[in-house]
């Protein structure tokens, strides 16, 4: 149950916030909104306000709005005209400006939870540098029963003070002295209590194993400290995304294995593994969702918001539209290709799951 609500609020919130953004950027540009829904399908429920109805709808896995000027008008003889409101009215640009809002929101969004993450968990700071978060010292995650260690009264949590004179000694200089030493002096602290413990090493007869699980102390990362980090990382893996969707798209078309696209299935099985840990995975499984939705809306496929910046772009080159419903029909292409790409990655995921 955890799992589903965690997935569905992931989804929600990256899908409401890259609708409100063409909501609010329709809105500065004078152009009405019919309708904003959170949710697909059936109404569950609905209010009129600002000139918008806004919908709560059954399914939490997606939403929209309903711009007027999107759709050809029909005559009286039944005759497709082009449409003369909304959107069709609109120059180039301020088009553009509408179509692009929802990918900037979700790059937006995506910069925060990633700051967020790394906050809460500084080791993620390897996601956006290599040399990853600064090492302030060791801890005892746990200790192994019978052992050295314990005999000697160290304890989970016990942070390692200093070994053989080396203050506050990263885990590699831990095993370091562990491995190599003849004697063993260990200050740990754990609660303000510090206590120091001296051994010939190792004991008499036996291996040099300590007995315990080391962790790594990190120097704590304030979330606004990060955050223009997390932007930048946004935008430096836009051509390794768009090159794992390629190849993606291609795999699962041709049948070979690919770790690059995940399907529902994929996902729900990474939150699954991510609620398990905690908040800061999930908030960073969050992050990769909606930098990963960014960038696919801008791919300039038909019926994503790329796409009809493309159709946008050739118009306004031409400088006359399509034929009425034309264009609506290679919008119309471009989602059931969407959609049968999905079924295709989802079959795949659940017959390697039936496999495994």
């Amino acid at each position: 149950m955890l799992t589903a609500i965690t997935f569905a609020l992931i989804l929600t919130s990256a899908v409401t916030v890259h609708e409100l953004a063409h909501y609010l950027n329709a809105r500065s540009v004078g152009l009405p909104v019919r309708a904003f829904s959170i949710g697909l399908g059936p109404v569950l429920a609905r209010v009129k306000w600002k000139g918008t109805e806004w919908r709560l709808s059954a399914l939490p896995l997606g939403g929209y709005v309903d711009l007027p000027g999107m759709a050809p008008k029909v005559d009286e003889e039944g005759n497709l005209q082009h449409p003369d409101e909304g959107m069709a009215r609109l120059p180039w640009l301020q088009k553009v400006w509408v179509l692009i809002g929802g990918v900037i929101a979700n790059y937006i969004l995506g910069s925060i939870l990633l700051a967020g993450a790394i906050s809460l968990q500084p080791a993620y700071m390897g996601v956006l540098d290599e040399e990853g978060a600064h090492v302030q010292g060791s801890v005892i995650a746990g200790v192994v029963e019978g052992s050295a260690a314990e005999s000697l009264g160290l304890a989970p949590n016990d942070t390692i003070v200093s070994i053989n004179g080396i203050a506050d000694p990263t885990p590699e200089q831990v095993i370091a002295q562990v491995q190599g030493a003849d004697r063993l002096v260990l200050t740990v602290e754990n609660g303000g209590d510090r206590r120091t413990v001296s051994t010939p090493w190792p004991p008499e007869g036996e291996d040099a194993i300590l007995g315990i699980e080391i962790g790594v102390l990190v120097e704590p990362v304030g979330f606004f400290e990060v955050l223009p980090q997390a932007a930048a990382f946004g935008i430096r893996v836009v051509p390794q995304m768009v090159s794992g969707f390629v190849s993606g798209i291609g795999s699962a078309v041709t049948g070979a294995p690919n770790q690059d696209v995940a399907g529902p299935v994929g996902m729900v099985t990474m939150v699954a593994q991510a609620t398990q840990v905690g908040l800061a995975p999930v908030l960073l499984l969050a992050a990769v969702i909606n930098f990963s939705l960014a960038v696919f809306n801008l791919l300039p496929i038909p019926g994503l918001d790329g796409g009809r910046m493309l159709l946008a772009t050739v118009v306004a080159l031409r400088g006359k539209p399509f034929k009425p419903g034309q264009e609506e029909q290679i919008h119309f292409i471009g989602v059931m290709l969407v959609l049968a790409l999905i079924v295709l990655i989802t079959f795949r995921e659940v017959g390697a799951l039936f496999s495994s």
